[in-house]
């Protein structure tokens, strides 16, 4: 769920900047591409490392349950934003940089997102047919998480205490 959330996310914050087109997903399409005014979301990686932490919480009908952070997860994409001019690029870009929010929900879990990078290129660096293109690396982190409960207490009977 955490890769077209996160895939999700980041086109419609791509589609609310005013690109008038529709962003591409595949380095393939974007390549073949013959418009100057384009966007894309590209996936780029995803890591995992070890994490043990846990938390306790309690569901909607008052269980407590435990949540233990089996994995980190990190899944990084990058977002291409191309036009005619600088100024044209630099507005789209700067939108889509200040609708970003600081982490978005995926499965109950809140999931931070950093903007790494950006890369600016010219007609003459790019593949694209854009004059201008910046290109951003953005990471949402998240994890995988493994839930467990407590055994009920109210449900315990002892039916005799020896003392000692």
């Amino acid at each position: 769920m955490l890769y077209s959330a996160c895939k999700q996310y980041l086109l419609a914050k791509l589609k609310g900047t005013g690109l008038k087109s529709n962003p591409y997903t595949t380095q393939k399409a974007l390549t073949k591409s013959l418009e100057s005014h384009v966007g894309a979301v590209l996936f780029y990686s995803e890591t995992y490392s070890r994490n043990g932490s846990k938390k306790r919480f309690i569901d909607q009908e008052g269980a407590k349950h435990k949540r233990r952070k089996v994995f980190d997860r990190t899944l990084s994409f990058t977002v291409t934003i191309g036009d005619y001019t600088d100024e044209a690029v630099e507005a789209l870009f700067e939108a889509f940089i200040a609708s970003l929010d600081a982490g978005i929900y995926v499965d109950g879990n809140f999931v931070p997102i950093e903007v790494e990078e950006a890369d600016w290129v010219d007609s003459d660096d790019s593949l694209l047919k854009a004059k201008v293109a910046v290109q951003v690396k953005i990471n949402f982190q998240g994890g995988v998480y493994r839930d467990t409960g407590f055994a009920p207490v109210s449900e315990v009977d002892i039916s005799s205490v020896e003392r000692q």
